[in-house]
């Protein structure tokens, strides 16, 4: 009897050991990879594209909502998308302005996802550069 109880654990034993081990190799809570596996960042051809600048302006007027900063948004110098579900843009920003004094065309990277039904968006990140 003990040793169908131990054959019947051994399943069981795998399935968790398999479980923590997959959640270990998760990014944390909040955090998301900003390289999808198997495919890498991709050039936009002309990072002045109306859509590119407008998603750029959103995402220092997002960024604002959350931090207070009161940056204003300059151009999008440069821009690469990655397809996930949806797309990631990495935009390479240059705002102004702000609570800390920040000079005219500091340096900003935004990665920014969008849905590609939806055109939901969500901004991953916003760094100085």
């Amino acid at each position: 009897m003990a040793a169908a109880r131990g054959l019947l654990l051994l399943p069981l034993l795998a399935a968790v050991s398999f479980c923590v081990a997959g959640d270990a190799a998760a990014p944390s809570p909040g955090r998301r990879l900003l390289q999808a596996p198997g495919g890498g960042w991709t050039p936009v051809p002309d990072a002045g594209d109306p859509r590119i600048q407008g998603l750029g302006n959103w995402a220092v007027s997002k960024h604002d909502r959350l931090t207070g900063d009161r940056l204003v948004f300059q151009q999008v110098s440069r821009a690469e998308t990655q397809d996930v579900v949806g797309v990631d843009y990495r935009l390479h920003v240059k705002a102004a302005g702000g609570d800390a004094g920040i000079g005219t065309g500091t340096a900003f990277v935004a990665v920014v996802w969008e849905s590609g039904d939806s055109g939901m968006r969500k901004l991953i990140s916003f760094d100085a550069e």
